[in-house]
């Protein structure tokens, strides 16, 4: 059954793309989508359009704007029927079928049953390691298979994203628990998806520091393609701040430091992460901060000649995104992580990105030409000097940042260490006086 994709609204505008049976497509504004279009409003892979034997399947890919069929978000498996309306930022779709009589029903692939329009605008469909769609009466059966890498007996899934999931897993050979980080094949659209996977586990193998997380084993497994990581007993800093609203500036510092010395570390290791943020750091028991997720780092010693980041693509995450990593992350230097982490550290102290916009083009406009509120006007009680700190870490220019992560670390440790002594110094004196 060939369907036909046509671009109604955006640059792409008055073109049209045929699907025929099992073709998939990639749509999103990086060089390595199936059909790009040159829009920051859209997401570099921004969704998959899949003309499946069970019928044509949109799926967002993590976007920033999100995906949307007839007005309504959409998160993963979500059939298409004749004359439905994708948007993807500033572009419009139509989709273009048969008849609605003419149409395959969705059916799960394990109990034979049709899949409800509920269940799949309410993204409670999806894939299994086959490639087969996937009811919510069915998921919990395929939520995970303990067996599913070979020498790893599976306990429970930590959580998933666009293109995989993270397990908690023991090594059968060693006892060890893990972290097992997987991807399937059907949500790789080409070989440099398999290639940034694999270049995480090469990354991390370089580095050898007790605040980031390390990979013991990486392959491919009857199709699934892994990574078996440190397991990290304790949440990301995300969730502790959506808890609390706000984390101690005490608290915050002492993450911020231990994370600025990861990236000092790193960073004599010739690497930048390219995407610090709150999500990508995890705090154990012992309140030990963990860099993880160096998928999209980068040696600057070899600048471009992997091919895996053309020149003017920005990677990372646009909230805690440098303006110099907007049009060219090949660029991007020790500085941009720097800049990162000043942002991670005032979401941390406000409860709040140093942006919150609702458009990629808001996004950039707020990011190359203002700085965000001073941290001291949504929350009074931050001392001044750690203002100072996150707006000269968070500077236009990177030549106006600090220069190392080293340099950065200094100064926390610096500022630290004089809040520090003023809040015993003051707790002495309340004690005197009382």
């Amino acid at each position: 059954m060939r369907v036909e994709l046509r671009f109604t609204r955006g640059p792409r505008a008055g073109q049209s793309l045929a699907l025929d049976d099992n073709q998939t497509v990639i749509i999103g504004r990086g060089v390595e989508t199936t059909f790009r279009i040159d829009d920051p409003s859209i997401s570099r892979r921004h969704c998959q359009i899949t003309n499946s034997p069970q019928g044509v399947l949109i799926a967002d890919l993590g976007s920033s704007n999100g995906t949307y069929v007839n007005a309504q978000r959409i998160g993963t498996w979500v059939q298409l029927g004749p004359h439905d309306e994708v948007i993807l930022g500033n572009n419009q779709v139509q989709v273009v079928l048969p008849n609605a009589s003419q149409l395959p029903k969705l059916q799960c692939s394990s109990c034979k049953k049709e899949i409800s329009a509920a269940d799949e605008a309410a993204g409670r469909v999806r894939q299994d390691t086959n490639g087969q769609v996937v009811c919510a009466d069915c998921l919990k059966r395929f939520d995970f298979d303990p067996h599913l890498i070979e020498g790893y007996l599976i306990e429970k899934k930590l959580g998933s994203g666009a293109f995989g999931s993270v397990f908690k897993a023991t090594q059968v050979a060693t006892g060890r628990v893990v972290a097992l980080k997987t991807i399937n094949p059907q949500l790789v659209s080409n070989e440099n998806d398999v290639k940034r996977f694999f270049r995480e586990a090469q990354t991390i193998a370089k580095l050898v520091h007790p605040n980031i997380t390390q990979v013991y084993d990486a392959g491919e497994n009857r199709g699934t393609y892994f990574l078996a990581m440190e397991y990290i007993d304790g949440p990301i800093v995300t969730k502790l701040i959506e808890q609390y609203g706000k984390l101690d500036v005490g608290y915050s510092l002492r993450i911020t430091i231990q994370i600025a010395n990861a990236l000092g570390h790193a960073f004599e290791k010739g690497i930048v992460h390219r995407d610090i943020k709150p999500d990508n750091i995890l705090v154990t028991q012992q309140a030990v901060a963990k860099l993880v997720d160096f998928g999209l780092a980068k040696s600057f010693a070899q600048s471009g000649q992997s091919g895996l980041t053309a020149p003017g693509e920005g990677m990372g995450t646009l909230a805690y995104m440098p303006p110099e990593q907007l049009d060219n992350a090949v660029a991007a230097d020790q500085r941009a992580d720097i800049y990162s982490l000043g942002a991670s550290l005032y979401h941390m102290l406000t409860g709040k990105r140093p942006f919150e916009e609702r458009t990629t083009r808001s996004f950039v406009m707020k990011i190359l030409n203002e700085m965000p509120p001073g941290v001291r006007t949504i929350n009074p009680a931050i001392p001044q000097e750690v203002q100072a700190i996150i707006e000269r870490s968070m500077a236009k220019s990177a030549d106006d940042r600090y220069q190392t992560p080293k340099e950065f670390e200094t100064e926390l440790v610096k500022i630290f260490n004089q809040l520090a002594a003023r809040y015993a110094a003051q707790r002495s004196s309340r004690s005197s006086a009382g």
